[in-house]
Protein backbone atom coordinates (compact mmCIF):
# COMPACT_ATOMS: atom_id res chain seq x y z
CA UNK A 1 0.00 0.00 0.00
CA UNK A 2 0.93 3.05 -0.76
CA UNK A 3 4.22 1.62 -2.88
CA UNK A 4 4.69 2.30 -6.66
CA UNK A 5 2.07 0.15 -8.78
CA UNK A 6 3.53 -3.46 -10.10
CA UNK A 7 4.87 -3.64 -13.23
CA UNK A 8 2.51 -4.71 -16.12
CA UNK A 9 2.19 -7.99 -17.44
CA UNK A 10 4.48 -8.17 -20.02
CA UNK A 11 2.01 -9.39 -22.68
CA UNK A 12 -0.51 -6.48 -21.53
CA UNK A 13 2.71 -3.45 -21.59
CA UNK A 14 1.94 -0.78 -24.04
CA UNK A 15 4.50 -1.58 -26.92
CA UNK A 16 7.72 0.77 -26.95
CA UNK A 17 8.88 2.29 -30.32
CA UNK A 18 12.63 3.55 -30.88
CA UNK A 19 13.24 6.30 -33.47
CA UNK A 20 16.94 5.92 -34.81
CA UNK A 21 17.84 8.97 -36.57
CA UNK A 22 21.14 8.78 -38.95
CA UNK A 23 21.75 12.32 -40.21
CA UNK A 24 21.75 13.03 -43.78
CA UNK A 25 20.20 10.33 -44.29
CA UNK A 26 16.64 10.35 -46.47
CA UNK A 27 14.03 8.00 -47.54
CA UNK A 28 14.21 7.23 -51.42
CA UNK A 29 12.28 9.17 -53.68
CA UNK A 30 8.44 7.56 -53.48
CA UNK A 31 6.90 7.11 -56.84
CA UNK A 32 5.78 10.07 -58.75
CA UNK A 33 8.65 11.90 -57.49
CA UNK A 34 11.63 13.09 -59.85
CA UNK A 35 15.00 13.35 -58.46
CA UNK A 36 16.87 15.51 -60.43
CA UNK A 37 21.26 16.00 -60.49
CA UNK A 38 22.98 19.35 -60.53
CA UNK A 39 22.19 21.33 -64.00
CA UNK A 40 25.53 21.47 -66.21
CA UNK A 41 24.25 22.86 -68.99
CA UNK A 42 24.53 26.79 -68.72
CA UNK A 43 22.72 27.49 -72.26
CA UNK A 44 19.19 28.44 -70.51
CA UNK A 45 19.87 28.16 -67.02
CA UNK A 46 16.23 29.28 -66.33
CA UNK A 47 14.29 26.28 -68.55
CA UNK A 48 15.18 23.34 -65.71
CA UNK A 49 12.94 24.95 -63.07
CA UNK A 50 10.19 25.43 -65.73
CA UNK A 51 10.61 21.86 -66.88
CA UNK A 52 10.27 20.78 -63.27
CA UNK A 53 7.34 22.33 -62.73
CA UNK A 54 5.80 21.29 -65.79
CA UNK A 55 7.19 17.94 -65.43
CA UNK A 56 4.73 17.85 -62.29
CA UNK A 57 1.87 19.36 -63.21
CA UNK A 58 1.82 17.36 -66.19
CA UNK A 59 2.23 14.00 -63.94
CA UNK A 60 -0.33 15.41 -61.45
CA UNK A 61 -2.98 15.28 -64.70
CA UNK A 62 -1.70 12.26 -65.87
CA UNK A 63 -2.38 10.77 -62.41
CA UNK A 64 -5.97 12.58 -62.33
CA UNK A 65 -6.93 11.37 -65.56
CA UNK A 66 -6.15 7.48 -64.67
CA UNK A 67 -8.30 8.26 -61.13
CA UNK A 68 -10.99 9.56 -62.84
CA UNK A 69 -11.36 6.89 -65.79
CA UNK A 70 -11.87 9.73 -68.20
CA UNK A 71 -11.96 8.27 -71.66
CA UNK A 72 -14.25 10.01 -73.35
CA UNK A 73 -14.94 13.68 -74.08
CA UNK A 74 -16.15 15.83 -71.16
CA UNK A 75 -15.73 19.08 -68.98
CA UNK A 76 -12.99 17.49 -67.04
CA UNK A 77 -11.73 15.59 -70.11
CA UNK A 78 -11.60 19.00 -71.63
CA UNK A 79 -9.62 21.04 -69.12
CA UNK A 80 -6.99 18.30 -68.99
CA UNK A 81 -6.70 18.22 -72.70
CA UNK A 82 -5.71 22.46 -72.59
CA UNK A 83 -3.82 21.83 -69.52
CA UNK A 84 -1.29 19.24 -71.49
CA UNK A 85 -1.88 21.62 -74.45
CA UNK A 86 -0.29 24.85 -72.17
CA UNK A 87 2.29 22.02 -70.97
CA UNK A 88 3.04 20.95 -74.32
CA UNK A 89 3.28 24.82 -75.96
CA UNK A 90 6.92 24.97 -75.75
CA UNK A 91 7.51 22.30 -77.96
CA UNK A 92 9.30 22.10 -81.23
CA UNK A 93 6.99 20.90 -84.25
CA UNK A 94 9.55 22.03 -87.04
CA UNK A 95 12.80 20.17 -86.42
CA UNK A 96 15.97 19.98 -88.37
CA UNK A 97 18.33 17.74 -89.61
CA UNK A 98 21.71 17.06 -87.37
CA UNK A 99 23.67 17.66 -90.27
CA UNK A 100 21.62 21.24 -90.68
CA UNK A 101 22.06 22.26 -86.79
CA UNK A 102 25.95 21.52 -86.84
CA UNK A 103 26.37 24.00 -89.79
CA UNK A 104 24.48 26.76 -88.15
CA UNK A 105 26.99 29.36 -85.96
CA UNK A 106 23.76 29.27 -83.48
CA UNK A 107 22.02 25.86 -83.54
CA UNK A 108 18.44 26.71 -82.73
CA UNK A 109 15.01 25.91 -83.77
CA UNK A 110 11.46 27.82 -82.73
CA UNK A 111 9.00 26.23 -80.90
CA UNK A 112 5.65 25.73 -81.32
CA UNK A 113 4.62 29.47 -79.77
CA UNK A 114 7.77 31.25 -81.72
CA UNK A 115 10.57 31.13 -78.65
CA UNK A 116 13.91 29.67 -79.96
CA UNK A 117 14.73 26.09 -78.83
CA UNK A 118 18.70 26.37 -78.71
CA UNK A 119 20.94 23.28 -78.99
CA UNK A 120 24.71 23.04 -77.45
CA UNK A 121 27.36 22.17 -80.10
CA UNK A 122 29.12 20.09 -77.96
CA UNK A 123 26.04 17.89 -77.65
CA UNK A 124 25.47 17.64 -81.11
CA UNK A 125 28.86 16.99 -81.67
CA UNK A 126 28.83 13.64 -79.70
CA UNK A 127 25.49 12.77 -81.68
CA UNK A 128 27.10 13.23 -84.93
CA UNK A 129 30.13 11.13 -83.52
CA UNK A 130 28.18 7.90 -83.14
CA UNK A 131 26.17 8.14 -86.61
CA UNK A 132 27.32 7.92 -90.35
CA UNK A 133 26.90 11.10 -92.61
CA UNK A 134 23.82 9.74 -94.24
CA UNK A 135 22.47 9.03 -90.34
CA UNK A 136 22.98 12.56 -89.37
CA UNK A 137 21.16 13.89 -92.27
CA UNK A 138 18.09 11.42 -91.57
CA UNK A 139 18.01 12.24 -87.73
CA UNK A 140 16.03 15.21 -86.66
CA UNK A 141 15.91 16.85 -83.78
CA UNK A 142 14.89 17.53 -81.08
CA UNK A 143 13.85 14.00 -80.39
CA UNK A 144 10.89 13.65 -78.13
CA UNK A 145 10.37 11.68 -75.42
CA UNK A 146 6.37 11.38 -74.60
CA UNK A 147 4.96 10.69 -71.01
CA UNK A 148 1.08 9.64 -71.43
CA UNK A 149 -1.32 8.08 -68.87
CA UNK A 150 -1.23 4.86 -69.78
CA UNK A 151 2.51 4.37 -68.91
CA UNK A 152 4.83 4.87 -66.16
CA UNK A 153 7.78 5.68 -68.44
CA UNK A 154 8.62 8.40 -70.99
CA UNK A 155 8.20 6.76 -75.18
CA UNK A 156 10.56 7.51 -77.57
CA UNK A 157 9.62 6.18 -81.28
CA UNK A 158 12.63 7.36 -82.95
CA UNK A 159 14.38 4.82 -84.21
CA UNK A 160 17.37 5.98 -85.33
CA UNK A 161 17.25 8.66 -82.10
CA UNK A 162 17.05 5.46 -80.04
CA UNK A 163 20.55 3.94 -81.87
CA UNK A 164 22.14 7.30 -81.34
CA UNK A 165 20.90 7.94 -77.65
CA UNK A 166 21.75 4.77 -76.81
CA UNK A 167 25.10 4.82 -78.52
CA UNK A 168 25.95 8.33 -76.46
CA UNK A 169 24.85 7.19 -73.31
CA UNK A 170 26.69 3.30 -73.29
CA UNK A 171 23.19 1.75 -72.84
CA UNK A 172 24.20 -1.68 -73.79
CA UNK A 173 21.48 -4.27 -73.33
CA UNK A 174 19.36 -1.47 -71.35
CA UNK A 175 16.73 0.13 -72.52
CA UNK A 176 16.65 -1.47 -75.79
CA UNK A 177 14.25 -0.43 -79.42
CA UNK A 178 11.25 -2.53 -79.37
CA UNK A 179 7.98 -2.90 -81.00
CA UNK A 180 8.52 0.55 -82.77
CA UNK A 181 9.45 2.42 -78.96
CA UNK A 182 12.02 2.76 -76.48
CA UNK A 183 11.15 3.36 -72.56
CA UNK A 184 13.03 5.03 -69.98
CA UNK A 185 11.79 5.33 -66.93
CA UNK A 186 10.29 9.20 -65.86
CA UNK A 187 13.41 10.90 -63.61
CA UNK A 188 15.92 9.16 -66.36
CA UNK A 189 13.90 10.49 -69.14
CA UNK A 190 14.47 14.43 -67.27
CA UNK A 191 17.75 13.60 -66.66
CA UNK A 192 18.40 12.98 -70.22
CA UNK A 193 16.83 16.18 -71.58
CA UNK A 194 19.23 18.54 -68.64
CA UNK A 195 22.29 16.67 -69.86
CA UNK A 196 22.20 16.77 -73.58
CA UNK A 197 21.81 20.36 -74.45
CA UNK A 198 18.72 20.86 -76.12
CA UNK A 199 18.43 17.25 -78.08
CA UNK A 200 15.61 15.96 -76.58
CA UNK A 201 12.32 17.53 -75.48
CA UNK A 202 9.61 15.64 -73.14
CA UNK A 203 5.89 16.04 -74.40
CA UNK A 204 2.97 15.01 -72.53
CA UNK A 205 -0.16 13.04 -73.81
Amino acid sequence: MGGAPDPAPADKALPQFTQNIVPEAFAAPQRGQVTLPANHYPLRPAIWESIEKDFETGEGLIGARRWAGVDGPGPFDRWISLELGRLNSGLVVEKKSLTRLLGEPDPACRTREGDLHPFDPEALARFAAVLTREEADALRLPLTLTVRGDSDDAILTDELGAKALRAVEKFDQAFRFRDGRMAVPHSLAIDLVRRHGGVLQVAFG
